[in-house]
C-alpha cells in the first residue's frame, strides 16, 4: 500500500540539534535543557523536581509518567515510581540500589528487570571447573 505524501513538509526524521534535550516551559518563555545536563527526576505528588548537574533544580507541573513518555530510553531509565535516573550519571550497582551524581536511589521490583538490563554488567563471579576457585 502506498501513501500519499504529497503537500507534507515536515522533516522525515528528526535533526540531531532537536533531539539532544528537552524544551520545559519558564514563566513566559520556554528553555531547553539538555539531556547529558538532567541527573535525575523525582516526583513529587502532580509535580517533577529535575535535578540538573550543577546542582540546581527545576520544578515542572506534569506528573513523572508524563516526563517519562518525553525522555530517550538511550539517556533515561525509571528505576523507582519516584524515579527516573540519567544512566549516564549511573556509576555504582549494590543490590536493590544505584547511585548516581553520589545520590543512592532505589530500584523498584517492578523496574528492576528493566533497569538490569540497560546496565552492561562484566559478571567476574564464575566458579572454574578446573581448580574450583572463584574468580
Amino acid at each position: 500500500m502506498k501513501t500519499d505524501l504529497s503537500g507534507v513538509n515536515a522533516p522525515l526524521s528528526v535533526s540531531p540539534q532537536v533531539a539532544d534535550g528537552l524544551f520545559i516551559r519558564q514563566d513566559e518563555y520556554y528553555k531547553k535543557y539538555f539531556y547529558a545536563d538532567i541527573v535525575w527526576i523525582e516526583a513529587s505528588a502532580n509535580y517533577s523536581d529535575f535535578y540538573l548537574k550543577d546542582k540546581s533544580r527545576i520544578t515542572v507541573a506534569c506528573r513523572l509518567g508524563v516526563v517519562e513518555r518525553q525522555l530517550p530510553d538511550a539517556y533515561f531509565a525509571r528505576v523507582h515510581r519516584g524515579f527516573i535516573l540519567n544512566l549516564r550519571y549511573v556509576d555504582t550497582w549494590a543490590g536493590n540500589s544505584l547511585r548516581a551524581h553520589g545520590k543512592w536511589f532505589p530500584i523498584g521490583d517492578h523496574y528492576r528487570k528493566n533497569v538490569l538490563a540497560c546496565l552492561n554488567i562484566l559478571d567476574t563471579s564464575r566458579v572454574y571447573p578446573k581448580t574450583g576457585r572463584e574468580e
